[in-house]
């Protein structure tokens, strides 16, 4: 039942962001919580919290069972998850997932399969989660360049829905997106541009269309030999190019 917005928000509410996080390695070595779908490093984000990911970290269990009631499921559903079985920290995500939805009656089968061919035959292709009852998909994002338009583009524009290798795996075609979006790529002027940012973010949350868990991060170690260390704010990595030694 996934096609009722009260049925995703259900799953935001519910879903246990602690879990999540620590599914990846905690605080310190995994992240941060998640409440938006762009990370604090993509031109434009704000901060905002739809679904009470940051007071109430363990999931609302009591505005779930009410989102339940609204789209005609107050007992609950049955759906899918698929995951990347070769990456341990998305396996553990997907069971920290099962094990908080379950709570609130949302029953969900587990489905792994190779990064290989995740995008290309599983969770990529909406024509077999349309056939096999999916209705998650765990996924990572990263763009090719932090701005509004470089992330959410092939994520939540209908236009990039694709029969395979399809990376918009909410099938979202929200015309206030796909809107947005456009207005994004006919604008030149910087400021207007990058107020673009939040607007999508806010509209696709509040579709319900993505749950966003975590803003994954590396925890590295830095020899003190180093010299010229610096993080590059486009992309919130190390600029390797220009290290040296002491």
């Amino acid at each position: 039942p996934l096609n009722n917005v009260h049925c995703r928000m259900a799953i935001e509410y519910a879903a246990s962001k602690t879990n999540y996080v620590d599914a990846y390695g905690g605080p310190v070595a995994g992240g941060s919580i998640a409440s938006t779908v762009a990370p604090p490093n993509v031109i434009g984000q704000k901060h905002f919290d739809l679904y009470n990911a940051i007071t109430q970290p363990g999931g609302d269990v009591s505005a779930a069972k009410e989102q339940l009631k609204l789209c005609g499921q107050p007992n609950g559903f049955t759906t899918g998850i698929t995951y990347r079985s070769d990456r341990p920290k998305e396996v553990a995500a997907a069971q920290g997932l099962q094990a908080s939805l379950a709570r609130v009656g949302i029953k969900t089968s587990l489905h792994g399969f190779p990064t290989g061919t995740y995008d290309s035959n599983f969770a990529g292709v909406p024509k077999y989660e349309a056939q096999h009852d999916i209705g998650i998909s765990f996924y990572g994002w990263a763009p090719d360049w932090p701005d509004g338009y470089g992330f959410f583009y092939y994520i939540a524009d209908g236009k990039a829905i694709s029969p395979a290798g399809n990376t918009n795996l909410a099938q979202l075609n929200d015309p206030k997106v796909n809107s947005l979006l456009a207005k994004m790529a006919s604008t030149n002027n910087a400021t207007t541009r990058n107020s673009y940012t939040s607007q999508i973010d806010m509209q696709i949350m509040k579709d319900a269309a993505i749950f966003p868990g975590v803003y994954a991060k590396s925890l590295l170690y830095r020899s003190p030999d180093l010299t010229n260390v610096y993080v590059q704010p486009y992309y919130g990595m190390y600029n390797y190019a220009v290290l040296g030694v002491k």
